[in-house]
């Protein structure tokens, strides 16, 4: 049985209050890319704060059997960035993609 998906305003006030207390936590693959993407903690928490929340790229992931829901803003330069997170207990921050360098997919 898939969990239900979070409404709009709960997942925003869900994000907000995490990124706000420092609860949540960066899962291995997503500390990978911010490595390997040169993305820092703050940039990851403000395009959670400052982005927009893009519905149409929510999926349901098997492997955590909860929703991931999308985010898209900027880091702290200004570079696009899209934040994929989902909740247990903890928001959990799931991938990080750079956007305009060809890694959209």
């Amino acid at each position: 049985m898939k969990a239900p998906k979070l409404g709009r305003l709960e997942l925003l006030g869900r994000v907000a209050r995490a990124v706000e207390t420092g609860e949540y936590r960066i899962l291995p693959h997503a500390r990978r890319r911010c490595s390997e993407r040169e993305v820092a903690v703050p940039d990851v928490e403000a395009a959670l704060e400052k982005g927009r929340y893009v519905p149409r790229r929510d999926r349901f992931d098997e492997r955590l059997a909860s929703w991931s829901y999308c985010f898209e803003g900027a880091s702290v330069d200004g570079e696009p960035l899209r934040v994929v997170v989902a909740f247990e207990n903890w928001m959990l921050v799931v991938t990080v993609v750079l956007l305009g360098r060809g890694e959209e997919g």
